[in-house]
């Protein structure tokens, strides 16, 4: 496939499931045999534990949206940054429900295989996001002096 029938299908799935929330279409964008290298603890592996990975954070951010701010890519991988928001209405990452509004962003490579994603490394900061939970402390703003 082509890098921009690669780009499409990563548009769609972004859609499809940080969007309209449809953990059930899941199957028409990932192989079955999809290995996530970075899985929640105790993830199970394959498509399966991608799936329950995905439906912990779409529980915890019922109303989250995820936008791609860049993608670019060679031969069969693709790097997208991305930002998601909502707001935190379950547990997330073993943090109670906040109510807050929440904000972050990060990086992940996709290796797609005959028009499927077969496997994702991510990064993405997760400071910012338990600063906004009120888990760690925001740093204060330097004091200003006047000469």
């Amino acid at each position: 496939m082509s890098l921009e029938d690669n780009k499409a299908i990563m548009r769609a799935h972004v859609e499809a499931l940080f969007n309209q929330h449809r953990v059930d279409q899941t199957d028409e964008f990932f192989t079955q045999d999809y290995l996530d290298h970075a899985p929640l603890p105790g993830q199970a592996a394959g498509l399966a534990g991608a799936k329950q990975k995905w439906a912990t954070y779409l529980t915890a951010v019922p109303d989250m949206r995820a936008t791609i701010e860049d993608m670019v890519g060679e031969g069969d991988r693709l790097a997208v940054r991305w930002t998601v928001q909502g707001t935190h209405r379950g547990e997330l990452l073993g943090i109670p429900p906040t109510g807050k509004p929440v904000r972050f962003s990060g990086i992940s490579i996709y290796r797609l295989a005959a028009g499927k994603i077969a496997e994702q490394w991510e990064q993405w900061d997760r400071l910012p996001l338990l600063q906004q939970l009120g888990v760690l402390p925001t740093p204060a703003a330097p004091a200003t002096t006047t000469g």
